[in-house]
């Protein structure tokens, strides 16, 4: 059987029954984000045992018989997250492909691919595998696709074909930042046609990117006021802001690299507030805000004992200062 090559929103709107490996691939940071969580819907991460492993290290095949074949003390059921950040392939790494379809386990095993394009990936991987496996295209999606997403995903008062058309005018195909403007809806708690509406028409700085210019004037006191009001209207916000950061992190990251942030849902008018902070930031510290927020995603999903919140407050008085 040929692995199966999906497009990430499909994939999203889909059933996974019958399916227990995935691969992510594709430069849609949130859909990346989204597809994963997807392929855990029916399940309690918080009560699965998880294994983290690098594709390309070379104790890699040890590794994953160990975690796979090694019973569990306290579950019946583990998720392997794996994960392949070189942007070459080699025989080597294509065998290790091989291996993980062919495994034999009713364990869910989710693989991303974050550097090799998608032409690499469906020439040198997808084209050389057999099994029941499930390769999920996570690159930027089509007019179509996000007309789909919207009527599946817009709540039932703005589900009218005269605003996903507006929608679909106004964001031209950036899926982020809709992605994120819908999220605030939910955490605002909008309930209103007309004031949903204003979100997304707004000409100014959207809410969601208050956080980002307090953190960039050094206002720390006011970023964290944002912070502590998101965590006391809704303490389920942490994945939302767990890619806010991470969309920060990397537009930070993209200025010194000289890399254009529009790819990340970032526009003109905001750049300057990432530049200022990449000015006064090291690399050092953005890689200890990396650290930290990935600390702070293990903690929400139960892998590391901890309050995210402290986290997220960490990074923030990292930028702040």
């Amino acid at each position: 059987m040929s692995a199966k090559l999906i497009k990430a929103i499909k994939f999203t709107l889909s059933a996974t029954d019958n399916v227990n490996k995935y691969f992510l691939f594709g430069d849609e940071h949130i859909l990346m984000y989204q597809a994963k969580n997807h392929c855990l819907k029916n399940l309690d991460i918080k009560l699965l045992e998880k294994f983290y492993i690098d594709i390309a290290d070379e104790n890699f095949d040890a590794n994953l018989d160990q975690c796979l074949m090694s019973n569990s003390l306290f579950n019946e059921q583990k998720v392997v997250f794996l994960s392949l950040s070189k942007n070459r392939l080699n025989k080597e790494l294509v065998e290790r492909f091989k291996k993980i379809m062919a495994y034999e386990t009713d364990n869910i095993l989710i693989t991303e691919i974050t550097n090799l394009s998608k032409k690499v990936i469906e020439k040198d991987i997808i084209s050389k595998l057999d099994g029941d496996g499930c390769f999920i295209d996570c690159s930027s999606p089509y007019d179509s696709e996000i007309e789909n997403y919207l009527k599946n995903n817009l709540p039932v008062f703005l589900n009218k074909n005269e605003h996903i058309k507006v929608l679909l005018e106004m964001y031209e195909g950036n899926f982020s930042a809709l992605f994120n403007d819908l999220e605030i809806l939910k955490i605002l708690e909008i309930k209103e046609e007309k004031e949903a509406m204003t979100i997304f028409t707004s000409n100014g700085d959207k809410n969601n990117y208050k956080l980002i210019e307090h953190i960039s004037n050094n206002e720390s006191d006011s970023a964290l006021s944002i912070i502590n009001s998101m965590k006391k209207k809704d303490r389920n916000s942490v994945p939302l802001l767990i890619w806010i950061l991470a969309r920060d992190i990397n537009a930070i990251r993209f200025i010194k690299d000289g890399k254009n942030l529009k790819t990340l849902g970032i526009w003109d008018n905001q750049i300057n507030m990432y530049k200022r902070i990449s000015d006064r930031t090291s690399r050092e510290s953005i890689d200890k805000s990396i650290n930290t927020l990935d600390g702070i995603d293990k903690c929400f999903k139960g892998v590391l004992n901890g309050d995210p919140w402290n986290g997220i407050k960490d990074i923030v008085l990292e930028l702040s200062g």
